[in-house]
């Protein structure tokens, strides 16, 4: 009964530590982000708009830029807040036809987030889209079954 009684005590002076290092090594709440949109729109030549972003914030409800920083980088600006996420020049790949309607070009970008006055997105979060490119008139749209995330 002792041996059993030493045991136990033996265990319960061992979990406390365990207990102590898991919590200290826990990442600290929001340390990186995890923010998807799922809506894309606009047009390659001109302005895009992200929307339906989540988690819901009622500063962040859209954010929009030229199309070009898809493939460039830049500012992007959220409405109705008014801050900026800024992401990096974004690797960006043309996997060829197979995900897109026949005859649109399909990209899967990925870039970093750099800077910016926003505090819905963090500087180090991986910004990620794949989009199709409509050949005429150059409409962009979000890969069906796929969001854009920080």
């Amino acid at each position: 009964m002792r041996r059993v009684m030493m045991g136990v005590a033996a265990l319960a002076m061992m979990a406390v530590p365990v207990g102590v290092a898991t919590v200290t090594l826990a990442p600290a709440a929001n340390a990186t982000s995890s923010i998807t949109c799922a809506k894309l729109g606009g047009s390659i030549s001109g302005t895009i708009t992200i929307k339906k972003c989540s988690p819901k914030n009622k500063l962040y409800k859209s954010l929009s830029g030229t199309a070009t920083l898809l493939a460039g980088g830049g500012p992007l600006m959220w409405a109705p807040g008014g801050q900026t996420t800024i992401v990096s020049a974004p690797s960006t790949t043309s996997p060829g036809q197979g995900a897109c309607k026949k005859g649109d070009a399909e990209y899967i970008s990925t870039g970093t987030v750099t800077g910016g006055t926003s505090t819905y997105t963090h500087v180090g979060d991986t910004f990620h889209s794949e989009t199709c490119v409509a050949t005429k008139g150059g409409k962009i749209a979000l890969l069906k079954g796929t969001v854009l995330s920080f």
